[in-house]
């Protein structure tokens, strides 16, 4: 009976410590609001528009001691970062855009009380409404100058990351790392800044590919000839 017990009492104890910690997404807007930096799709650049699935987010993880990422998302896997599963989309309700509506979710790949690194990847609905579906458009793309370019990633749309937060996952929904606003026990690091998402410039048309290609290869026989 006592074996039964402390093997009851050692499972239990090794659940808690394993056990999904709380997190949550919920921006106030103003000094950490979601930003476009285009208007390609018709819009103002500014605040994230408050349109019904017009932005999707979703929060990554990876040990606390990275404090880096690729900036063209490349290599997020060999990096070490995963998907956390916490999950918000555009707040539609009053007030200015920027926001990402409440969220206090258990997060996948994050025990309660242990420090992590995250991130918030935000994307327009065209992208896709899930980080599956934006990620495997990234192979390929790369961002530079305020653009996005290349991959599978549908132009005019937009894609985007805040800084790096560390925080410890709360052990219910009540003491939950809030991941923006200011530093507190649970988030020593908190995303503390507007976060800007970038558009998905023009990408060439196969045609003018090709004929870009051709114009090359006459200037070549041309200076050999020469």
């Amino acid at each position: 009976m006592k074996k039964l017990v402390a093997t009851l009492s050692l499972a239990a104890l090794t659940t808690g410590a394993f056990a999904q910690g709380f997190v949550s997404i919920a921006n106030g807007g103003g000094t950490t609001a979601m930003n476009t930096n285009s208007t390609a799709t018709g819009g103002s650049a500014g605040n994230t528009s408050k349109t019904a699935g017009a932005f999707y987010y979703d929060v990554l993880v990876n040990a606390s001691t990275v404090n880096t990422i690729d900036a063209s998302l490349q290599a997020l896997t060999a990096a070490g970062w995963s998907d956390a599963n916490v999950t918000g989309v555009n707040n539609t309700g009053l007030g200015t855009g920027g926001k990402i509506t409440p969220v206090n979710q258990l997060a996948s790949n994050w025990a309660a009380g242990s420090e992590m690194s995250a991130i918030v990847i935000g994307w327009s609905g065209n992208e896709g409404t899930t980080w599956a579906q934006v990620a495997a458009k990234l192979a390929g793309a790369s961002y530079s100058n305020g653009a996005w370019s290349g991959g599978g990633l549908v132009q005019g749309g937009f894609l985007g990351y805040t800084t790096i937060a560390k925080a410890y996952a709360g052990p219910d929904a009540g003491t939950a790392a809030l991941l923006f606003g200011t530093a507190s026990a649970s988030t020593p690091t908190p995303i503390s800044t507007q976060t800007t998402l970038y558009v998905v410039g023009a990408v060439p048309e196969p045609g003018t590919l090709a004929i870009a290609g051709l114009g090359a290869a006459a200037l070549m026989i041309f200076r050999r000839r020469k």
